[in-house]
């Protein structure tokens, strides 16, 4: 009698190893615990020794490596392959599919930011510390870490991993809770909206292609658009 875990050896391929692990909840948990200690042990001392306001770059960076943390952390459980968490090679058309979507959906947000400012009144933005570029080099490491290092961390954790879990409620639940709670953690506020079309755009695309980086593409594209206006209106370039 074979082991059940073990396919029989094949004449041409020879044996076949044991299916590896598949993404569970355990993950999910790890990760989102993961994330939020992260988040915490890394803003607190970063708090305390800056006087005000603390630099950009390093409020960006705490973000991107809280996330990237947060799956590296739950994928070495079990796991342990980088294509659990959609890390495979894609085409360049796909990409650039990515990278367009990314530029429809910022354009959109600008209307759902008006919508939301014009029915709730409220203008206060909480990631506007992100934007307080303090010279060149500041800007330069925000723009580099925000629209690149943050979304490729942020899609691993919510597009990546959490995604694949949540998809086992049926695929229109998983795309509604991960863009739902992607936007929750950007904040109730003039964000939100914005962040959970993205979140949408990001769950399809990467249900499409069964990679991330279509979904890192259209996430980073939308950042330095946001992040680059910002130097441009600010007169800062």
């Amino acid at each position: 009698m074979t082991d059940p875990a073990v396919e029989p050896a094949d004449a041409v391929t020879g044996p076949v190893l044991p299916a590896r692990p598949a993404l569970g909840w355990l993950e999910l948990v790890v990760a989102a615990v993961a994330y939020v200690v992260l988040q915490i042990g890394l803003f607190l001392p970063i708090g305390l020794l800056s006087e005000g306001t603390p630099p950009a770059p390093l409020l960006v960076a705490v973000s991107g490596a809280s996330a990237l943390g947060a799956v590296a952390i739950a994928v070495s459980l079990r796991v342990r392959r980088p294509a659990a968490v959609g890390l495979v090679r894609t085409s360049l058309r796909l990409v650039a599919l990515g990278a367009g979507l990314g530029v429809a959906v910022w354009l959109l947000s600008r209307v759902l930011i008006v919508v939301y400012i014009t029915v709730t009144g409220d203008t206060s933005d909480p990631q506007a510390a992100l934007t307080l570029f303090s010279g060149p080099v500041s800007a330069a490491l925000v723009i580099a870490i925000g629209g690149l290092v943050v979304p490729l961390g942020e899609e691993l954790l919510f597009r990546g991993l959490a995604y694949p879990v949540l998809r086992r409620l049926g695929r229109v639940v998983a795309v509604v809770l991960t863009a739902g709670v992607f936007a929750l953690a950007h904040g109730l506020n003039v964000v939100f909206a914005a962040a959970f079309l993205l979140g949408v755009v990001n769950a399809v695309l990467y249900e499409r292609t069964g990679s991330i980086w279509p979904a890192v593409a259209a996430h980073a594209t939308f950042n330095l658009i946001s992040f680059v206006l910002v130097l441009v209106v600010g007169g800062q370039v």
